[in-house]
């Protein structure tokens, strides 16, 4: 995550050293990633990136943290909706996500940010990056429908979920399979695990 430094910084130069992440993150898969086209497109120093950032993980990082934490949002919100489904919750989140990342120019920075999180296995309901948001989003499903014996086996359930929407998402934001197709995929894949899960 940046240095204090960086977020000592006036909100206008975060925001444009932000987007010049973004914008080169979008543009190459994040290994690929130059960091002198960051700083060029961000108006800094070399030696300002490092006063900020560790090293171009350290951005990466921070990048992907912001999207995990729209995650969080727009599951909580889906949830809200769908008023504690987890199932129904699952569609109306990829439905989201996937309208987000295919009617932005930004698609290729939510699906180079979409491979991150599958390739490291970033999840928010990890024991080790648990927060306020998690325990706000497992406090909003409703488990009165489904079959646990304990907060285990809920958190194994979203972990699950989560990554079928990220899996179904990244193949639709890929142009490997429509919307509507990764939508029918999503349902069948839900209807399968509702077998298990539900009581």
């Amino acid at each position: 995550m940046p240095k204090t430094t960086y977020f000592h910084l006036k909100e206008e130069k975060r925001e444009k050293i932000e987007k010049a992440l973004e914008k080169e993150f979008g543009r190459v898969p994040f290994e690929k990633a130059s960091i002198s086209n960051i700083i060029k497109d961000a108006q800094i120093p070399r030696g300002s990136f490092y006063q900020y950032f560790e090293d171009k993980e350290d951005a990466i990082k921070y990048i992907v943290q912001k999207y995990i934490m729209i995650e969080h949002n727009i599951i909580y919100d889906a949830l809200k909706e769908t008023k504690g489904d987890i199932f129904n919750m699952a569609v109306l989140a990829f439905e989201y996500i996937v309208k987000n990342a295919t009617q932005k120019k930004e698609m290729n920075l939510y699906k180079n940010i979409m491979k991150e999180i599958k390739r490291n296995n970033i999840n928010i309901f990890d024991e080790s990056k648990e927060n306020i948001r998690t325990n706000e989003i497992k406090d909003r499903i409703d488990v009165s429908q489904l079959n646990i014996q304990n907060e285990k086996d809920l958190k194994y359930m979203m972990k699950i979920l989560i990554s079928i929407i990220r899996t179904t998402g990244i193949e639709v934001i890929d142009n490997k399979i429509s919307v509507e197709q990764g939508k029918i995929d999503l349902i069948e894949q839900l209807e399968i695990l509702k077998r298990g899960m539900c009581k």
